[in-house]
């Protein structure tokens, strides 16, 4: 079992048992992953397991708790307690599919019922509009920020990933069961597909070139779509297993995180061209540009790491993140 499903593992335990009662289910997701566990009364139960491309794997028996785990290539001992007055879930907050509303200028939250339970939300800043998606549903929920009105437009299969250019007010939405990408008109909601590799999972968009750039986890590439004519122009291979993307607008610089080739792929945008591969720690899964200073930030699931990526010299320097206790 590699790290990632490891803590995959830990991460499935801990949700169990935070289910309301026994016999309720929770479902687990990555890009590549699904995990479908079961509240016990004094345990966890694996339900199913199911990676795309192979059979969904099933628990018919109940499974005893793991009583070790492997870190950095030592045994470590479990030792578990259930604490069943700790563990429960206000279902009306977790559950409700609500979204929790602040007012910049106020700080006051307010809530407001979004009609999905929601896995990534982005906000068109030109029209005051907000696009809701959600793995589990073939519908991006579109909500007028200044009614608080929502709408349901069909946008594709597996929703995961999506991004706005608000200069052209268009949306861009990944569609991992299709391997292509749903280009939504902010106008007339229109939807045009636009074929990508497979399992497409992270979109970033330059709004200044007007090119949208989307990472195919499977395929281990990056697809370059033209905001113009809603074209494939470029396919830049990268790292294995490419998961996350983010783009540096001023330079055109375009960064690609691969989750299992530990390193940062970066892209020239002006020639869509590989100019570096950045060594990071162990399983980058998020990454974030700061375009003032011309770094760029890669979050890395060993040791909860984060390396610096120096957009000048193109080299990084990877820090542990200070605990706090």
């Amino acid at each position: 079992m590699n790290r990632v499903l490891q803590r995959w593992w830990i991460a499935f335990f801990c949700a169990s048992a935070s289910l309301a009662s026994s016999g309720e289910t929770a479902t687990l997701r990555t890009t590549d992953t699904q995990i479908v566990v079961e509240a016990g009364a004094a345990a966890p139960r694996l339900v199913s397991l199911q990676i795309p491309g192979q059979a969904k794997w099933e628990d018919r028996v109940s499974e005893p708790l793991i009583n070790a785990i492997e870190i950095a290539d030592k045994s470590t001992p479990l030792h578990w307690q259930f604490n069943r007055d700790a563990s429960r879930v206000d279902e009306q907050n977790v559950f409700s599919n609500t979204m929790t509303v602040i007012d910049g200028a106020s700080n006051v939250a307010s809530s407001l019922k979004a009609g999905v339970q929601a896995d990534e939300i982005v906000v068109n800043p030109a029209t005051n509009k907000l696009y809701l998606t959600s793995y589990q549903s073939q519908d991006v929920t579109v909500i007028d920020g200044a009614s608080d009105r929502d709408m349901k437009v069909a946008a594709g299969t597996h929703l995961w990933g999506i991004a706005v250019n608000p200069v052209t007010n268009r949306i861009y939405v990944a569609n991992t069961g299709r391997s292509n990408v749903t280009v939504i008109d902010g106008k007339t909601n229109a939807t045009t597909f636009v074929n990508t590799g497979e399992i497409p999972c992270a979109l970033a968009v330059d709004s200044s070139s007007g090119r949208i750039y989307t990472v195919n986890y499977a395929t281990d590439n990056v697809t370059v779509i033209d905001g113009g004519s809603n074209s494939v122009i470029a396919t830049v291979r990268v790292g294995a297993r490419p998961q996350a993307i983010a783009i540096d607008s001023l330079s055109h610089r375009v960064y690609v995180a691969n989750n299992r080739g530990d390193t940062v792929t970066v892209i020239d945008g002006t020639n869509n061209s590989v100019i570096a591969t950045v060594k990071t720690s162990s399983g980058p899964y998020a990454i974030a540009v700061d375009s003032a200073t011309n770094r760029a930030f890669g979050a890395n699931l060993a040791g909860g790491s984060v390396t610096v990526i120096d957009g000048r010299t193109l080299t990084g320097t990877t820090a542990a993140m200070p605990t706090v206790e």
